[in-house]
């Protein structure tokens, strides 16, 4: 009979369960279909939304909203 040590049977289930996800992620991958992009050419696209105004950079909306909460 072997001794075990706790760190060995812990590093021996990870690298196991680490095992089978790699494995179930290559299964994936392989049976999975190429991507299909869409192309809207400019003609046929929306017009794009006009904009209230300048905007703030997030930076200083967030400081704002941090503020306000103090």
């Amino acid at each position: 009979m072997s001794f075990l040590t706790p760190l060995f049977v812990w590093t021996d289930a990870m690298l196991k369960s680490g095992k089978s996800t790699l494995d179930s992620m290559q299964a994936v991958a392989r049976s999975a279909q190429s991507t299909r992009v869409g192309v809207i050419p400019t003609t046929d696209a929306p017009a794009k939304a006009a904009t209230g105004g300048r905007r703030k950079p997030p930076m200083k909306a967030k400081r704002k909203a941090k503020a306000r909460r103090r």
